[in-house]
């Protein structure tokens, strides 16, 4: 029997090994027999993963609410396992190569397959059908791809849209959006009378929503460091007071944020309700108005001491001076420290950010308190003894 060592690490309980059997003839065949007959009584019920399908393939095996699994399943017994594939996040769409032709659909990754488990021999019944399913989606299936704005897939299908087996059961096509942030490809698989079907029904989807966007830099143009720069604080500051959250839930609406890192990107507010727009877009008004510039300032602080400052020096900024600190998360440990003047009521539950444009004298107790909560941070931090990194080699063992 080889060593567990050599044999390769394989979950399927249809893999094959080699055992060698040394003797002479008649006790070889003999100790043969005896193996296959345990082997056959111990492998009765086998896990088989199926390799080789395209996962374009997936949800025509599985059916639309996965009818077809179901019958199958009923059928001979056995419990059968299809990834869904809705995105494509390994490897790239087929490509129609020649005009009128089939497209070039690749097996699915490797550590995606389609999983059968049950009796041996209803395993391998099954695992016939579904090539044979296979080979006939292959000559069957076309596709088309056509660009919609990124905002808008989330209302296609998904939770904001229609479910992926509904949009087939409609429609009798798959759809597959791209997994990349800069890609707008959707893609419509399905058979060529009924492709067309499901381009329009995504379509319609898609432009069943009302859209808005909010420039947050054109309301403050003469901010200090650029509106671009003021649009990116009070956009971080709201995402991370959760005020982005609410007025998704009370309009039931959803918005896109996006903070480049240079630049403006305007704000997407989506709603299936135009009122319910209009009535966001009117109260992301408000708060943008009620947090001028002069609310808010960076403040530029080693990642090192992020912690430091997490733990035990911003609750005093908060009590002592009324400023909420936001500190950049890891991927975008290169920003710097954002203060906001919140006041008094800031510690409290349920606070409600500004919505109305400060006075004069409100202004000026912003930017006394902001300058001295900047000041006591850079204090604290100016005290701790200066960092120095050095590189070092380690051996790997």
């Amino acid at each position: 029997m080889p060593k567990s060592d050599d044999v390769a690490v394989d979950d399927d309980d249809d893999a094959m090994i080699d055992v060698i059997i040394e003797g002479n003839a008649l006790s070889a065949e003999m100790a043969r027999i005896d193996i296959l007959k345990i082997a056959d009584e111990k492998t009765a019920t086998i896990s088989h993963k199926l390799r080789g399908i395209p996962a374009e393939f997936y949800p025509f095996i599985a059916g639309p609410h996965n009818e077809r699994l179901h019958m199958l399943r009923e059928a001979k017994n056995v419990e059968i396992q299809v990834p869904d594939h809705h995105t494509w996040t390994r490897q790239p769409p087929p490509q129609v190569t020649i005009p009128g032709q089939p497209p070039n659909f690749l097996p699915a990754p490797h550590d995606n397959p389609i999983v059968i488990s049950g009796d041996r021999l209803a395993v391998q019944e099954i695992r016939a059908e579904i090539e044979r399913q296979a080979e006939e989606l292959r000559r069957q299936l076309t596709l088309e791809q056509f660009a919609i704005n990124r905002g808008r897939h989330q209302f296609i299908v998904g939770e904001r849209g229609v479910p992926v087996s509904q949009f087939l059961a409609d429609t009798g096509c798959a759809i597959i959006l791209p997994s990349e942030a800069d890609d707008e490809t959707i893609t419509i698989i399905g058979p060529s009378d009924q492709v067309q079907a499901g381009v329009e029904r995504a379509m319609d989807l898609a432009s069943s929503m009302h859209s808005t966007n909010i420039d947050i830099s054109r309301h403050h143009r003469n901010a200090p460091g650029g509106p671009a720069s003021h649009a990116r604080n009070l956009t971080r500051y709201l995402q991370q007071r959760k005020e982005i959250e609410r007025l998704e839930k009370l309009y039931n609406a959803h918005i896109v944020t996006p903070i480049p890192s240079e630049g403006t990107a305007p704000w997407e507010l989506y709603s299936r309700d135009g009122k319910n727009a209009i009535r966001a877009q009117s109260e992301i008004t408000s708060i943008i108005n009620g947090h001028p510039p002069s609310r808010m300032i960076n403040i530029d602080v080693d990642p090192f001491f992020h912690q430091h400052l997490q733990r035990d020096i911003l609750p005093k900024v908060h009590k002592d001076y009324g400023v909420h600190t936001i500190i950049p998360s890891e991927s975008e440990s290169d920003s710097p420290v954002l203060l906001v003047f919140e006041g008094p009521s800031g510690l409290e539950p349920g606070y409600q950010v500004p919505r109305t444009q400060p006075t004069l004298s409100e202004v000026q107790q912003f930017q006394r308190a902001l300058e001295d909560a900047r000041k006591y941070i850079l204090d604290i931090i100016g005290r701790q003894e200066e960092i120095t990194s050095q590189s070092i080699d380690v051996p790997m063992m």
